[in-house]
């Protein structure tokens, strides 16, 4: 598996990590309410980039108004002109198999108050970034999945979903499928569907 080793790596942390436009799926790979929490999550990681820069992910519970499964994230970008504070994320784990996948949602304090006021539902969150990410040791390893893969097992009919232009005009995919359908379409897909470079976080002890 290859490591993103470029100044393209911060930008590939924040597209990818910090949920800007780049949603893979109206529905999750698994219901928060039934999944079990990764306390290996938790914590500070840490995130060095070649510019010289350092990105900071703290990871830790929401609290009792969400599903137990469901963790905060909130990423701090130390730059040498600064600190950038990033937008909060919602994520919770599913494990399929062998393997360990994250749903990863919006955060912010309006979304919090509709799901703490309306429960967690479709129409409460209605996108989702998924990731593949496996902990070693002190290491956190994710991968994305490859927007070509996704865009050809979509037009493909292999799992529904649908392909739009943006406003730059390039195809933007996303699964449309059920739950349960989206998850057996990703343990079939296997490393064919996920990008062959990986983020790699150490942990801040």
């Amino acid at each position: 598996m290859a490591t993103i080793r470029t100044p393209q790596l911060l930008s590939m942390a924040a597209v990818c990590l910090l949920f800007t436009s780049c949603s893979d799926s109206q529905a999750p790979l698994s219901d928060p309410g039934k999944s079990q929490a990764d306390q290996r999550l938790a914590g500070v990681w840490r995130l060095r980039n070649d510019d010289g820069s350092v990105t900071y992910y703290h990871v830790g519970r929401v609290g009792d108004k969400l599903p137990a499964s469901v963790m905060r994230v909130a990423g701090v970008q130390h730059r040498w002109d600064g600190m950038t504070q990033f937008d909060e994320l919602l994520l919770f784990p599913t494990a399929i198999g062998d393997q360990n996948y994250l749903n990863v949602c919006d955060g912010k304090d309006e979304q919090m108050k509709r799901i703490e006021q309306q429960g967690w539902t479709p129409e409460t969150v209605t996108s989702y970034l998924l990731l593949r990410y496996r902990v070693t040791d002190d290491a956190l390893t994710i991968q994305w999945i490859d927007g070509e893969a996704k865009k050809r097992a979509i037009e493909a009919g292999t799992i529904k979903g649908k392909v739009e232009k943006d406003q730059d005009g390039n195809a933007r995919a996303m699964f449309t499928d059920t739950t349960e359908n989206l998850a057996k379409f990703v343990a079939e897909a296997g490393d064919d569907l996920f990008s062959k470079n990986s983020l790699k976080l150490e942990r801040v002890k």
